[in-house]
């Protein structure tokens, strides 16, 4: 019987109430399709995280490296999320490699969800495992954007950081320097397949790591998998009804364009750069006959999300007649009731790997604003999107106020996008993609099987 070990440190959270982002909740999505469609196959799947809840019902899953006992898993600083990354990476080897007889090498494949957390790819590709990495972030280039500024490329500090590996000297980098750096060039020359969520991603880590793994093309073992989005299953009357209640509460009128975000609150997520540039429209000549109300949609989690939480409260508050309001973390039916009041869906990431938020605000029959990031290539076009260069940091804010005037402005063209938007979603499909992703997990396995 062929085996997959689907590993994810963000498994195993009640996703609803704990604001993980986007990898986690594919982790999540994955690990729930795969569990029938495993079972129809006749492959044993088994699911490793560090949550307590099992993500689907008479699932195999294990809970390893539990990081409850401490300030949880969101509100771990840099520090402490490497001290957590290497014992959920410790606990995951031991216990695929302490079951190799019931997981032997050439009947397995090990599917990693994200590359920090990882396993110890060097260990089990040596074990024979075949391993299939899917790449939620490209740390080394989110490392370099969000805490190096972004003013070199990423791939002269993989250059440079792999000739101090070359010199003996990356045994004195911090260990959280070894996580961005050595983990995501483990994953490049020990993967049978690497997953990515976009074509710019997959150029970029092509131009950081071309030539590892004795030279040969990465091409071959890239698999380019925009994920798409799913849907809830909702009570509409109920979501009809919760709109209708927050419209009344938050008093908005006829006239009153509402802009929504949706992510959690953290430096890499550009709320600054969308507080910064309403309140650019408010004094300009367009923006003095808008009413606009903004809702900030999620909580402050990860590295640094505390302090740029409050940062991003003094920006609102310095907002003079457009008003913002903070609503927390959304469950399903609370995005949707959240939903039906928007006008437009903002996405002003400083990084973003794919973009599942953009997905979902399309779902909604939202038109979507977006910084330039990884993955609006895939999914926006101008009939329903638009998308803002970030490439000069100084103009940044500028253009996107423009933007945001330029579609506030119009409000039924942003109802007749809307509708394109909606249309095109349906083309969006993550089950698709799930399903084509256990093809190739499993395709990657056969090598290793035929031996």
């Amino acid at each position: 019987m062929p085996n997959v070990v689907l590993i994810g440190s963000h498994l195993g959270y009640p996703m609803d109430r704990v604001p993980l982002g986007g990898g986690a909740m594919v982790g999540l999505q994955l690990a729930r399709r795969w569990a029938g469609a495993c079972a129809r196959r006749g492959v044993r799947l088994a699911v490793l995280g560090s949550g307590p809840v099992p993500p689907a019902e008479g699932l195999d899953y294990v809970q390893l490296a539990d990081p409850g006992a401490g300030p949880g898993l969101t509100r771990l600083s840099e520090l402490g999320y490497a001290r957590f990354c290497r014992e959920f990476e410790a606990a995951t080897t031991a216990w695929v490699l302490e079951r190799r007889a019931a997981l032997p090498p050439e009947d397995t494949v090990v599917v990693v969800n994200d590359l920090s957390e990882s396993p110890d790819l060097e260990r089990l590709g040596a074990a024979g495992y075949r391993i299939v990495s899917i790449w939620h972030v490209d740390v080394v280039e989110f490392f370099n954007r969000i805490y190096l500024g972004g003013v070199f490329r990423p791939e002269l500090w993989t250059r440079a950081y792999a000739r101090l590996a070359r010199w003996g000297l990356d045994r004195g980098a911090p260990d959280v320097l070894r996580l961005v750096f050595d983990k995501q060039r483990q994953a490049v020359r020990l993967s049978a397949l690497m997953v990515l969520p976009s074509r710019q991603m997959a150029e970029t880590v092509r131009r950081c790591y071309e030539g590892e793994a004795g030279g040969a093309s990465l091409d071959g073992r890239t698999l380019v998998l925009p994920w798409g989005g799913w849907t809830e299953p909702v009570d509409e009357a109920r979501v009809a009804a919760e709109a209708a209640r927050l419209r009344a509460h938050y008093q908005l009128r006829s006239g009153t364009r509402v802009v929504m975000t949706l992510s959690r609150i953290s430096p890499e997520k550009g709320l600054h750069l969308l507080l910064e540039a309403l309140g650019r429209l408010e004094d300009s000549p367009l923006g003095r006959g808008l009413e606009v109300a903004a809702f900030i949609c999620g909580e402050t989690a990860f590295m640094r999300g505390e302090a740029y939480g409050r940062r991003v409260r003094r920006a609102a508050d310095r907002l003079k007649r457009f008003r913002v309001f903070f609503p927390g973390y959304l469950d399903s039916a609370a995005k949707q009731a959240y939903f039906r009041l928007a006008d437009l869906f903002v996405s002003p990431s400083l990084h973003e790997s794919y973009g599942l938020t953009v997905v979902e605000g399309l779902q909604a029959g939202l038109p979507v604003l977006a910084s330039d990031h990884y993955g609006v290539a895939e999914t926006l076009r101008p009939d329903y999107g638009r998308t803002v260069p970030y490439a000069d940091a100084g103009g940044r804010v500028r253009r996107l106020s423009e933007a945001l005037g330029g579609l506030l402005s119009d409000r039924e063209e942003l109802r007749r996008m809307g509708a394109r938007a909606k249309a095109a979603a349906r083309a969006m499909d993550f089950g698709g993609g799930a399903e084509r992703l256990l093809d190739a997990a499993l395709g990657a396995a056969a090598p290793a099987a035929g031996a």
